[in-house]
Parts: C-alpha cells; sequence; structure tokens
C-alpha cells in the first residue's frame, strides 16, 4: 500500500526542519572531550600541591636568577682579563711603532699571556691583510729596512669597523669575532700611514671553563630546586595538616551523619595557637554547637511525642464512645463533649508551645525598643480577664528595653499563668519591674501559692517538665521553657526561687535599651 500521502509529508516536514542533524550534531559534540582552562585545572588542583609547586617555582626562579647572575659574572670577568692583556699588548705595540722613524714591524710579535697566546697582523685602510718584510740596507752602514707587504691570506678576521681604524676614522675597535671556526676577541688599533695592528687572542679556553661552570650551576640550581620542591612539599604537608584532618572531618560528618567526631588540636585550651589551629578549634565549637543544637532538637521531637499520647489517647477514647452517644444520658453527653474540647484545648496548647519553642534564636531584624512596663502592664490586663479568681498587683517603673514584642510579651504572659495556676482563690499576684545599677531591668512576678519544693527547683525550666503537685493541673510543661528561651535569646536570663512567707517568685532581667548601643 505504501505510505500515506499526509505521512510523507509530515515525514518531509520533519526531515526539512533538520530535527535529525541537530541531534547528530549535539550527540557529536557530547562525544568531544571538553577543555578546560589552565585556571580550572589550577583551582582543582589540591591545596597542598599548589602550595608545594608555588614555593618549587619561587625557588627556581630565585635560583635561576642567581645562576644566571653569577655565570654572566664570571663570563664577563675572564672576558674584561682577556680585553686587559689585549689592551697592554696593543698599546706596548702602538707606541713601539709610533715612535720609530723607521718602523720595525719585525719586532712586534705574538705573546702569551697565562693560557692564551695571541696573533698580530697588520691591515692597510682597503682592509688589505699585511705581513713584515726584512729588505736588505740601501748603504753599508745603514740598518736595514723592515716594511709591510700584502699577505696571502688573513690570520685575524677583518670587519668594516677595523678598516675605519686604519682609515684613522676610529681610534679602535674590540670585538668577539670568528677566524676558522674557533671564537677569537679582536683589538684593531691605529698605527698611522693607513695603517692598523690587530691582534687576537682566541676564547676556546674561556668558553671551556665557561662551559664547565654552566654545567656545575645548572646541577647545583637543579638540586636546589628538587631539594626545596622536596622541602616545600613536606613543609606543606606539615603545616596544612590541620586542614586535613578538618575536611576529612568534614567529610567523614557529611557521610556518616555522626556530629561526634573532632579534629585533635595540640596544647591545652587556652594555650596561645597559629591560624591553622584557632581555624581548627572554631571547627570543632562549630561543631559542638551544632551537634548540641541536633541533640535539643532530637529531644524535643522526643519530649514532643511522648507528651503527645496522652491528649491524642483521650481523644481516641473520647471519640470511640462518641460514636455510641445516642446510648448516653444527656449529662454523660454533655461531660463527653466537654472532655473531647478539653483535650483539643491541651493539644492546641501543646502543638503552640512546642513550635514556639522550636523557633530557637531571635532574628535580629525583628528587635526594636519598647517599653517594658507598658507591655507587662497589658498581660497583667489579659491575665487578670483570663484569671478571675486571682488579684494581680502591678508596680511597674518605667524602663527601656530591646527586643522582640510578641516574644516578651509571651513569656511575661507564662510568667503570670504559671503564678495564676499555682495560686488560690483570691490569691495575691505581685508583679514589679525594676530598673538595676548594672544596666539590666528585672521583672519580678510573686505568688502565695505552695511554692516550689526544692528537689524541682534546678528543673523548672526543663522542656515538660512538671513537678508532682502540678500534673493534675492544665498545662503543656513548656511554658518555663519558653520563658527561659526567650529571656537568653534577648541577652539576659531568669531565675526561680521560693518566697519569704510562701510562695515562688521569678525574676526575668534583661539589658535595658542603652546598654545594646
Amino acid at each position: 500500500m505504501g505510505v500515506p500521502v499526509a505521512d510523507r509529508r509530515d515525514q518531509g516536514s520533519e526531515n526539512a526542519s533538520g530535527v535529525e542533524p541537530v541531534e547528530n550534531a549535539e550527540s557529536g559534540s557530547a562525544g568531544k572531550p571538553q577543555r578546560r582552562s589552565p585556571l580550572a585545572v589550577w583551582r582543582r588542583t589540591p591545596l597542598r600541591a599548589r602550595l608545594a609547586l608555588a614555593a618549587t617555582i619561587a625557588v627556581a626562579a630565585g635560583v635561576g636568577g642567581g645562576v644566571g647572575f653569577a655565570y654572566v659574572a664570571v663570563r664577563h670577568s675572564l672576558i674584561q682579563q682577556i680585553d686587559d692583556g689585549l689592551q697592554d699588548q696593543g698599546t706596548g705595540a702602538q707606541k713601539t711603532l709610533l715612535n720609530r722613524h723607521f718602523p720595525r714591524y719585525d719586532v712586534v710579535r705574538s705573546r702569551k699571556f697565562g693560557d692564551i697566546e695571541t696573533n698580530v697582523q697588520f691591515i692597510d685602510s682597503t682592509g688589505q691583510p699585511l705581513q713584515p718584510k726584512l729588505l736588505p740596507p740601501a748603504a753599508p752602514r745603514q740598518p736595514p729596512q723592515v716594511v709591510l707587504t700584502p699577505a696571502p691570506s688573513a690570520m685575524v678576521p677583518i670587519s668594516a669597523q677595523d678598516v675605519q681604524v686604519a682609515a684613522q676614522t676610529m681610534d679602535s675597535n674590540l670585538y668577539s669575532g670568528t677566524m676558522n671556526g674557533q671564537r677569537v676577541r679582536v683589538l684593531t688599533l691605529s698605527i698611522g700611514k693607513g695603517q692598523a695592528i690587530q691582534i687576537d687572542a682566541p676564547l676556546t679556553a674561556m668558553d671551556k671553563q665557561l662551559s664547565a661552570l654552566g654545567w656545575q650551576l645548572f646541577g647545583a640550581g637543579a638540586a636546589g630546586i628538587v631539594l626545596a620542591a622536596g622541602l616545600g612539599w613536606l613543609v606543606t604537608r606539615t603545616a596544612l595538616r590541620p586542614v586535613a584532618e578538618l575536611t576529612s572531618t568534614a567529610e567523614r560528618i557529611a557521610a556518616t551523619h555522626d556530629l561526634a567526631h573532632r579534629i585533635p588540636i595540640d596544647g591545652a585550651p587556652g594555650e596561645p595557637r597559629d591560624e591553622l589551629g584557632r581555624l581548627a578549634a572554631t571547627f570543632n565549637s562549630m561543631l559542638d554547637a551544632v551537634q548540641e543544637a541536633t541533640d535539643r532538637q532530637r529531644q524535643l521531637v522526643a519530649d514532643a511525642s511522648h507528651e503527645l499520647r496522652t491528649p491524642l489517647t483521650s481523644l481516641r477514647t473520647n471519640v470511640e464512645v462518641l460514636a455510641y452517644a445516642h446510648r448516653l444520658g444527656e449529662e454523660d453527653r454533655e461531660a463527653l463533649v466537654s472532655g473531647i474540647m478539653s483535650g483539643l484545648d491541651d493539644l492546641t496548647t501543646l502543638v503552640s508551645d512546642t513550635v514556639e519553642l522550636a523557633r530557637g534564636e531571635e532574628q535580629a531584624a525583628l528587635f526594636e525598643e519598647l517599653r517594658l512596663d507598658l507591655l507587662v502592664q497589658r498581660c497583667v490586663d489579659r491575665a487578670a480577664a483570663h484569671w478571675p479568681k486571682a488579684v494581680f498587683k502591678p508596680e511597674l517603673d518605667e524602663s527601656v528595653v530591646v527586643g522582640v514584642t510578641d516574644r516578651l510579651a509571651k513569656a511575661v504572659r507564662n510568667l503570670l499563668d504559671n503564678a495564676a495556676k499555682f495560686s488560690h482563690d483570691g490569691g495575691l499576684v505581685e508583679v514589679r519591674t525594676a530598673a538595676g545599677g548594672d544596666g539590666t531591668v528585672t521583672l519580678t512576678v510573686r505568688d502565695h501559692g505552695p511554692g516550689i519544693p526544692e528537689a524541682d527547683l534546678p528543673h523548672v525550666f526543663d522542656r515538660f517538665y512538671r513537678a508532682a503537685s502540678a500534673r493534675d493541673l492544665p498545662g503543656s510543661g513548656l511554658g518555663l521553657a519558653i520563658v527561659a528561651q526567650v529571656a537568653v535569646g534577648h541577652g539576659g536570663g531568669v531565675t526561680a526561687a521560693g518566697a519569704q512567707g510562701g510562695g515562688a517568685e521569678f525574676r526575668l532581667t534583661l539589658p535595658v535599651a542603652a546598654a545594646w548601643r
């Protein structure tokens, strides 16, 4: 039957849109290895290797510079010695030839100083090499004459500057050249009459000395660099050991989720340490804080789960009984509904207090200046309406603090509710705020109830703690724990003690606003 026309059109449009070539191109580009930039490779290199490599490069640069300077200095000194020898010989020959009416070119001969033997050659202003030739005397009593005649070949290299010296347009010329494949040092001096004397000194011995010295310096420098690399690796390994231990500890914690691991630190606590030692100590302190917060969180969840069982069990029982409400009398039904509502209130209070306690530290952005006495007065008015059987007596001095209004109000309400709960009918609850002489203000809440047993005082601010005498009273056991958390979060503290004449006395201390500035 073939492919339908519509299908052919669709296939053609797909091919025309280039879908398959694009996929092939993507697969081809994905198969090619991506080239990493040198900076990316450097960043992926371990810190220890980077420090050791940087130290090695620095030492190599220093050693290389020192070796190069030493080589150049020795080379300059050797060439200077050769130049001084050539200058001495050339100057003496120049004086000898210029001071004689009949120059004796034959007395100017090669000379040896040290291990170097020089060659002597004469040239004219055309660059022609000349050689001395002894002529017989013109008369019996006249001395023989020495003249310069063209030489068959040059013994010393001749440059354009040498020709200018012979033509007396330059005083002298000193340079390095090559003659018969051998490096030489050449000095050219004018001797007048369009002629010049050339003296060369082979540099073969010097080149051998410099070659030997270069290899020696290279070997010493290479050994120094290798030694520096080894020492740099050893030093960086020792210096970065705390960092390696810190990394290993962090990786172990990430893999096992066990916050009990710590970095071992040498020395007793409080002793002076270097930067890496302080880093390790700070990391351990951070782990302590994280572990403490995690433990508190786990304990809070465990305690909340335990405390939720009672109201949930009670609610479930009452709801199951509610299914047979038609069999109950009117009073039983009302009692059942009242029990369910009471259980819901207890559950709501417990969840609300647990969420409040789990908030942790206060957010700095929420802190503001506020009148503590006015805030306490509002809380007293609320408590008086909520606990009509208690008598609240406020004595509030004006005071300004810095804090989170909602959190401070929650702490104050919890203290007032706790005092009213343990007061008898018509019991007096005294509420006072007074400024201290140390930049603090203290809120004191005192009731005239049964007081707190001595054995329970250390635990009254623990989460979900309830004294034996208070287990039949409403509450979640979190109110005073929230007060302690709010006090610490605002830079203060809270204490509980038995009051003189009976009852309990709670003191919430906060820094005044001036102390925050």
